[in-house]
């Protein structure tokens, strides 16, 4: 598959917008709210790199934030469209982040991606990433008071 990965500083400012949006709404579809999240939800002021296909349309994208105090880029979403699954498009997309990450003097990414995500998973282990950490979570009632 023909790919070109463009990027952009802001990704409300790209074509890869529309790709954008249609990912996070694949992620709520599956019951993955803002309060699941392991970092915060997508903010459009977040770094994208983004795959263009052959025929021009956007196709997966790639959105990043930085956390300087520990030289780490944390991807906030990865979406591929569902007919370029398989192709190669988020390995492009990893790859150009890793170039990116090197070149500003980052050492690490990190991806939180939840267990019931077969395809993230299985995208990550693909492509060389390992399972650092399970974090495990627990919902605390409103009405919970300090010390009960």
């Amino acid at each position: 598959m023909t790919l070109e990965i463009a990027y952009s500083r802001q990704a409300a400012d790209t074509e890869a917008f529309t790709l954008l949006a249609e990912g996070w709404n694949e992620l709520v579809q599956d019951g993955y709210t803002p309060d699941r999240m392991g970092v915060p939800p997508l903010d459009w002021s977040d770094e994208v790199l983004y795959a263009i296909g052959r025929d021009g349309d956007v196709i997966g994208v790639l959105t990043w934030r930085t956390v300087t105090a520990v030289a780490c880029f944390v991807v906030t979403l990865a979406y591929v469209e569902p007919s370029s699954r398989g192709n190669g498009v988020f390995r492009a997309l990893l790859a150009a982040l890793r170039q990116h990450a090197a070149k500003a003097g980052i050492g690490r990414i990190v991806a939180t991606i939840f267990h019931d995500n077969p395809a993230g998973t299985a995208a990550c282990l693909k492509t060389g990433g390992s399972g650092t950490a399970v974090v495990y979570e627990w919902d605390v009632p409103r009405d919970e008071k300090p010390g009960e």
